[in-house]
């Protein structure tokens, strides 16, 4: 069995693959207070829950917080005392990465490309709605072209309720109408149809400048309330992306010794 782990500026995503069947997946805080003995004993004790203590053999971990990636790979060389790979552009990715500077690239981010060409070979945009709303442009044969990062949907409401005196705080639903007859409504259009209408707007810039149409993919917690609001939806909505392409990232090394 493989242990994946996609560390986030707010929140951990964590799962089990046999094979390439994802088994278990569960999601946590990514709290920067803990010690690798607190998150190895955590790791510990839900590996155990679900019945696969000693039957996880290798680990591979993608990061965006530089303080925990360290601390994710000494927890689970501890505690489940298996191998780690910590993905970044110097490992085999599956992906030729076409940007000014790969080492800026993140794992997520790599792992999302790698597994759009992996599983659908095609000229392709990943939209991965996180703490940011991330485009990732892949070419039909595994060309990283780059993408366009943007705040994602839950700091923009977050910022409506913080920098304001009389706005409340939203919880992200889907939006009923474009013209909002209280409050609320008003801000779920602003937010949830704002971000709809940026993201057709910049899919539509991004095929007008590569001159070709794209499978659209969807992956994080929001794309459904998204695609709701969409007047072209997503072709695909894989909210496990990154992890089926940690899975396969983790295939292309687990016979190298990385360092």
């Amino acid at each position: 069995m493989l242990l994946v782990a996609d560390i986030g500026n707010t929140s951990t995503t964590l799962g089990v693959f046999e094979g390439e069947k994802l088994l278990e997946s569960w999601r946590v805080a990514s709290d920067k207070n803990k010690s690798e003995d607190e998150y190895g004993i955590f790791l510990k004790n839900i590996v155990a829950h679900k019945g696969f203590s000693g039957k996880i053999r290798h680990a591979i971990i993608s990061s965006v917080v530089l303080s925990l990636t360290e601390r994710f790979k000494i927890a689970i060389e501890g505690y489940l005392s298996v191998p780690v790979i910590v993905l970044s552009h110097k490992i085999n990715t599956g992906i030729q990465l076409d940007v000014d500077n790969p080492k800026e690239v993140g794992g997520d981010r790599i792992a999302n490309a790698c597994a759009a060409y992996s599983l659908y070979q095609t000229p392709a945009v990943v939209v991965d709605f996180g703490t940011a709303t991330t485009f990732d442009v892949v070419s039909n044969d595994g060309i990283f072209l780059g993408g366009i990062i943007s705040p994602g949907i839950g700091i923009s409401a977050e910022a409506l309720s913080s920098f304001t005196s009389l706005l409340p705080k939203l919880k992200i639903v889907s939006s009923g109408s474009v013209i909002g007859k209280n409050t609320v409504d008003n801000m779920l259009s602003g937010v949830v149809r704002g971000h709809s209408a940026m993201v057709e707007g910049l899919v539509s810039a991004i095929e007008k400048e590569l001159d070709s149409r794209v499978t659209l993919i969807a992956t994080g917690g929001f794309s459904k309330v998204l695609s709701e609001c969409l007047n072209r939806q997503f072709d695909y909505v894989n909210p496990n992306l990154t992890l089926e392409g940690l899975r396969i990232i983790h295939s292309l090394n687990q016979n190298q010794v990385l360092k």
